[in-house]
């Protein structure tokens, strides 16, 4: 009793705000004679009421064996681009309930001003201001070709540990600001921001023994500039810079900064240098020509070993890369070759035991010559490898290895009259190469993958049919005592759709059969599924499913069955 109770006011809460905004906005009978003026709020959602059945042998039951309940999601949009989401599940195998109020926050934008308060994620460009989440306020202003951006706001909230949780990391309260000056408009501009942000040591009471040494009040100042510009109509350059005054503890002694960085001397007044300051740079830049026809981009990077910004939540440091990523059209744009080549190494403070680099290239060719016929081709090649550092590289330890991805996808359609046919083969090889001798027994692998499928549909009539093969092999590194370490997944798959009563009813059956061998031991994977819907009005749908599941590992103990069958009603508004 105390069930059906908990789903009626379930349904009536969930309604309720379609209800409200029915009756708001829909206006009485004297007044069918007015102009109608749009709704300033919009209200959207479901409702959806479910009862089956389950059953299963040879395991341990995974879900009730009659499930039942209610699920909906209520929308509310408000005027200026506000959407205020609901979501509710309640039944036998749980209850949850989802609003958008623990992190709320708006943006409203009129014209070129944009207003942004409460919870919100803003990027100035990526060394400084780069999508952290804070709650505050800011403007950012758009007048002709000027652009300016301010946002002021809590970066990070205080927790305290204490003896109930002691699992609990403590963290100090963060705040901060970030300003943006800049020219130009979308695509060609220049950018000059500074990002401050500092840790309140007074947030909370104490920190645990066991984390002093982690958690400590920091601060940051971070000056940056970032830039796009189109020179002579196909030339592109791109510019992200930024240096970063980290200091890790605030606490620590107070330096002099005569005679260091010149940005340092130019914004020394809004942080204060100490013994646990750290000043690192960033630069990213690009530098692209696009033609009619081809194009090619130039990429650099440098970010310094312990880079930090407190506007972002991560990003890699200690690394330089250079890449090039040409791109050409032929055959009147039937053929498309895009492909790119790049390094990258650590270790640029030459502190570390060794420096790894690694390798990248890829291609990606499509032809497409009609319609009908399509072929794709995508190849990668992976590669890392170790140079001394400050110690020689001890040959056993050394990383050398090389990973190479192929994929090659074909499609041909046949579409006549109301009768559609598709036939799509993708192939795909994977390998894993060791360079190093010594371990290559114990890494190298391959993985080989084939799918033919075909498709057929007459589109008046809903009647459809479905099929698909595959094979899977994965070679592992052999292992003493077992000769063979192949793993092989192979079988059919097949489907039919049909519908019925001006496709006001609609089925789809599903089965396939999976082979997996290993080691000697075969396996069988059965799935038959069954779906239907019935569109009992506009909004009104009523659905049917079942499924079977036989699992046979080939191995006794791990052999069973599951049997899963649903009626549902959902209704939308």
């Amino acid at each position: 009793m105390k069930t059906q109770l908990r789903l009626l006011l379930f349904g009536f809460w969930l309604l309720f705000p379609a209800w409200l905004c029915l009756a708001w906005t829909s206006p009485v009978q004297a007044q069918d004679n007015l102009p109608k003026k749009p709704s300033p709020v919009k209200v959207s959602g479901g409702l959806n009421a479910y009862a089956g059945a389950y059953r299963a042998s040879g395991i341990a039951a995974r879900n009730q064996t009659s499930p039942f309940g209610l699920s909906g999601s209520v929308t509310v949009a408000l005027p200026g681009g506000i959407s205020l989401p609901f979501s509710a599940v309640l039944g036998n195998q749980g209850s949850s309930f989802r609003q958008p109020f623990n992190q709320f926050g708006v943006s409203p934008t009129y014209k070129w001003a944009t207003v942004h308060a409460g919870y919100r994620n803003v990027s100035f460009s990526p060394f400084t201001l780069a999508g952290h989440t804070f709650l505050g306020g800011g403007i950012e202003l758009n007048p002709g070709n000027l652009r300016l951006g301010a946002v002021y706001g809590r970066f990070n909230k205080a927790i305290s540990s204490n003896l109930a949780e002691p699992d609990i990391i403590p963290a100090y309260q963060r705040t901060g600001y970030a300003l943006k000056v800049g020219y130009g408009k979308p695509g060609n501009y220049v950018d000059l921001i500074m990002l401050r942000a500092r840790d309140d040591s007074s947030s909370i009471a104490s920190v645990p023994q066991s984390v002093t040494q982690t958690v400590v009040p920091a601060e940051n100042l971070v000056v940056g500039l970032t830039s796009r510009l189109l020179l002579i109509k196909r030339i592109t350059v791109e510019l992200d810079a930024a240096v970063s005054a980290f200091t890790r503890d605030i606490r620590s002694t107070l330096v002099s900064a005569e005679g260091s960085n010149p940005v340092v001397r130019l914004f020394g007044k809004f942080f204060t240098p100490r013994l646990s300051t750290q000043l690192t740079q960033a630069t990213q830049a690009a530098i692209g020509y696009r033609g009619q026809n081809a194009g090619i981009k130039l990429q650099y990077k440098r970010i310094d070993p312990n880079f930090q910004t407190m506007g972002a939540y991560y990003f890699q440091s200690d690394i330089e890369s250079y890449a090039i990523a040409p791109n050409l059209t032929l055959l009147e744009g039937k053929l498309r070759l895009s492909g790119s080549y790049g390094y990258q190494f650590d270790n640029l403070a030459g502190n570390k035991n060794a420096r790894t680099g690694r390798s990248i290239g890829s291609l990606v060719v499509s032809y497409n010559p009609a319609t009908a016929f399509g072929l794709d081709v995508q190849l990668s090649n992976y590669g890392i490898s170790q140079q001394a550092g400050l110690r020689p590289v001890i040959d056993t330890l050394r990383l050398s290895q090389n990973n190479l991805s192929a994929t090659i996808n074909g499609r041909y359609t046949l579409q006549k009259d109301a009768i559609l046919q598709v036939f799509t083969l993708t192939t795909t090889y994977q390998q894993l190469s060791d360079l190093n001798t010594k371990t290559a027994n114990q890494t190298e692998n391959t993985n080989t993958n084939l799918n033919l499928g075909y498709f057929y549909q007459q589109t008046e009539t809903g009647w459809g049919i479905n099929g698909m093969l595959s094979y899977t092999q994965t070679q592992l590194p052999i292992v003493v005592g077992d000769s063979s370490r192949a793993v092989r997944f192979f079988g059919p798959t097949l489907g039919a759709t049909q519908s019925f009563f001006d496709k006001k009813l609609t089925t789809s059956f599903n089965a396939s059969y999976l082979v997996n061998q290993q080691s000697g031991v075969t396996g069988q994977v059965l799935t038959v599924s069954f779906n239907g819907g019935y569109q009992l009005a506009k909004r009104q749908t009523l659905t049917l499913s079942a499924n079977y599941l036989n699992s046979n590992t080939g191995i006794q103990t791990q052999s069973f069955n599951e049997l899963r069958g649903t009626l549902g009603y959902g209704i939308s508004f």
